[in-house]
């Protein structure tokens, strides 16, 4: 469900029912198999070599699923459609992972729907008026105005991003 924020001069729509974010292209809901495993041997910084994959401290691997993703059932992945965010970090082709529960609020990075168009972007709040701001030096501020429509499926909580192929 997407979230509904009291902001002025802004007039808030929730996401439909018949169309989740997941009906969306490139959009996977988040779902754990604890049946297999998919943890990664943990480094420590005082290593002398790299880990090894049969260590018996399960101590020392990170799930990387349980990391990123803090409820299934209101998380999902969407590919960063933009570089519109390379200011914090985020690029083009990298896999996002958004949480619906949580209410966005100013400073959260957030996945909105604005006038139907999808954008990620930082939420600002200035006095009575409400922003997205790119971090991207050409991009500009989207101001919402009186009679915006305004969708947030959900704060950006983590990110998948790949650095060789």
């Amino acid at each position: 469900m997407a979230a509904q924020l009291s902001l002025p001069f802004v007039s808030l729509v929730g996401a439909s029912p018949s169309a989740p974010p997941e009906a969306a292209a490139g959009v996977q809901r988040t779902r754990r198999n604890r049946s297999v495993p998919r943890t990664l041997p943990l480094a420590s910084r005082t290593a002398e070599g790299p880990p090894a994959q049969n260590q018996a401290d399960e101590s020392r691997f990170l799930d990387v699923h349980d990391y990123l993703v803090r409820r299934d059932d209101t998380s999902f992945v969407f590919p960063m459609p933009d570089d519109g965010m390379s200011g914090a970090g985020l690029l083009a082709g990298d896999m996002l992972v958004v949480d619906q529960r949580i209410t966005p609020a100013h400073g959260h990075i957030v996945l909105a729907v604005i006038n139907g168009e999808r954008l990620v972007r930082r939420l600002h709040h200035r006095g009575r008026k409400t922003s997205l701001l790119a971090e991207h030096p050409e991009l500009p501020e989207v101001l919402l105005e009186d009679g915006s429509e305004l969708t947030i499926w959900g704060v950006v909580v983590g990110e998948f991003k790949r650095l060789l192929g």
